[in-house]
């Protein structure tokens, strides 16, 4: 437990240093007037924002009369900014992975969620609900392999069926990998860790069988929008990716398509955290109730290809296709203890960015 403690301690400690690099700004220049209301949400940008913006938060608002102010960063950014903050709280809702969930958790940054306000719990299924009552899931997506259809069929090749199609010999130099401490990077490294007879605990096998990767390696990736740059110029072929990053990439008319290894595919989640001591508490907790309400999720599902964690929200068949929604595709879904990541992140970012990467 002590030693566990410590890891988790070193975690925190290395994510508190980039804090340095997002010391808390105002999110805006005038002092609030009097009786008006709204809720500072910090969330992910591009079309994530798009959404939220002109989709979502637009119903929130004429429902409630609460305006949605909006702060854009990253993951890692926004986490860094309620640490800065937590002595005076700018962000009311922070959107967060599985990590700064259960990091932000451990050190007290986020306040427990109100039953009596947030009443759409009810509706969501337990496997979404927060043991402690901290916060609570977003949607659920899958990481799985990512592939360029149209390169596969000029090339004569099969489609990918599993995570070890990575090392196809005939794709050398045709694929990128997440790098580390990017989230999808730390699952893809537990993964291979358990597929490789370690475990989140036990990293070596999966370190080792990913360094021997490195002739079909390309690019490391730290986000998104730059593995779209290298599969839309075709320099990659295939990689692993979320599901709302794959079809979202394909509604642009990309040749792309999403496969569910055998293995089975990632289970990857974000969450609501109402932060602790969040300058509109009420307005806070009234925002998750309706996020994780039927209306939303739905939204969220349509617009954003994400998993709802609604129990009531019936799914168009075209987007059922695309999001995992069926009892059978979560339950195939391989889950990893985001705890010991969390715990180990620098000791795994120092060694990826050493033993893999070469830097």
């Amino acid at each position: 437990m002590r030693s566990t403690m410590r890891r988790l301690a070193t975690g925190i400690g290395w994510l508190l240093a980039v804090t340095v690099a997002f010391l808390a700004l105002p999110l805006y220049a005038a002092e609030v007037p009097p009786g008006q209301k709204e809720v500072v949400f910090a969330g992910a940008g591009g079309t994530f924002e798009t959404s939220f913006r002109t989709k979502i938060f637009p119903k929130f608002e004429q429902k409630t009369g609460i305006k949605v102010i909006y702060a854009t960063g990253t993951t890692t950014g926004n986490f860094a900014k309620v640490q800065a903050q937590r002595a005076r709280p700018e962000i009311d809702v922070i959107w967060t992975n599985d990590v700064t969930h259960g990091m932000g958790k451990q050190i007290g940054l986020y306040t427990p969620l109100d039953p009596k306000r947030v009443t759409n719990l009810e509706y969501v299924y337990p496997f979404a609900r927060d043991p402690d009552g901290i916060g609570v899931t977003q949607g659920v997506a899958a990481i799985g392999l990512e592939y360029n259809t149209r390169i596969f069929r000029e090339k004569g090749l099969a489609p990918p069926t599993s995570w070890y199609d990575l090392w196809w010999p005939d794709l050398k130099g045709r694929v990128a990998i997440y790098t580390v401490p990017h989230g999808y990077g730390n699952l893809f490294l537990a993964l291979m860790a358990k597929l490789e007879r370690g475990s989140e605990q036990n990293v070596e096998p999966g370190l080792a069988k990913i360094k021997a990767l490195a002739p079909n390696v390309l690019a490391f990736p730290d986000a998104p929008a730059q593995l779209d740059n290298l599969l839309k110029q075709g320099e990659v072929w295939l990689t692993y990716n979320a599901t709302p990053r794959v079809f979202e990439l394909q509604a642009t008319g990309f040749p792309v398509d999403f496969v569910y290894p055998k293995e089975g595919a990632i289970y990857f989640v974000n969450y609501f955290d109402v932060v602790k001591g969040a300058p509109h508490p009420e307005a806070a907790q009234e925002f998750v109730n309706f996020l994780i309400g039927e209306e939303a999720q739905l939204g969220m599902a349509v617009e954003m290809l994400w998993g709802p964690i609604n129990s009531r929200v019936k799914l168009p068949p075209d987007v059922a296709r695309k999001v995992p929604s069926t009892p059978e595709q979560l339950k195939s879904l391989v889950r990893i203890d985001t705890r010991v990541v969390s715990a180990n992140l620098q000791t795994w970012t120092e060694r990826w960015r050493r033993e893999v990467e070469g830097r």
